[in-house]
């Protein structure tokens, strides 16, 4: 458990979810070159499900009473897991733009604003990795606030976009866009669920620290 928490321990952890989303990139395209949104739905909910999984297994050893025992310093474990948790936001953007980019250029479905999409969740997974260069050497309370309510407004803002999703019928549309709104409820599930972690973790970690 505590090899979680080393800064090198997410490695492989990291190497298995990049095959989880090739196969479910993969997955996704032939669903979608096949017509069947049921391959497309299962590859999608695999990556999202193996996403959160990674999530729960590198912050759960954070919400034990006795966090002080198993790694560094918790004024240091607050940056590195805000960090963290970060970069599977962005690894959760990232597998947006891949799908888009490879169902809507490979797979013969056919939707104008596919490689749009794509190519703006490619430019959030950049983003966010870019900003969080540096960011342990920045921490500072006012930044781990601001890193909160960010979570917070990520988490509404996916729950919107769930719930409109539902609502006007889209999952279940038999337009070209179909796949791209298995893409879009499973990636903003996926995101709701990596903020709830984030947020539990830091506020954990700053209880105790």
């Amino acid at each position: 458990m505590t090899g979680l928490t080393g800064r090198t321990a997410i490695s492989p952890l990291m190497l298995a979810l990049l095959a989880v989303l090739a196969a479910s990139v993969a997955g996704q395209v032939v669903g979608a070159s096949q017509d069947q949104s049921g391959l497309s739905i299962f590859a999608a909910a695999a990556f999202t499900g193996a996403l959160l999984r990674v999530a729960w297994q590198i912050n759960r050893p954070w919400w034990r009473p006795d966090t002080h025992a198993i790694g560094p310093a918790l004024t240091t474990a607050q940056p590195m897991m805000a960090v963290r948790n970060a970069r599977l936001i962005a690894a959760g953007y990232g597998w947006g733009a891949s799908s888009l980019l490879a169902v809507y250029l490979l797979s013969g479905l056919h939707w104008q604003h596919g490689w749009q999409y794509g190519g703006g969740m490619l430019l959030i997974a950049g983003l966010i990795v870019w900003l969080t260069r540096g960011l342990e050497a920045r921490w500072s309370p006012s930044l781990a606030r601001a890193l909160a309510w960010s979570a917070i407004v990520h988490s509404w803002a996916a729950t919107f976009g769930i719930g409109w999703l539902i609502a006007m019928g889209k999952i279940f549309s038999s337009k070209g866009d179909w796949a791209a709104n298995v893409v879009f409820a499973a990636g903003a599930f996926c995101i709701v669920g990596l903020s709830l972690l984030a947020l539990r973790t830091a506020r954990a970690l700053e209880t105790r620290a």
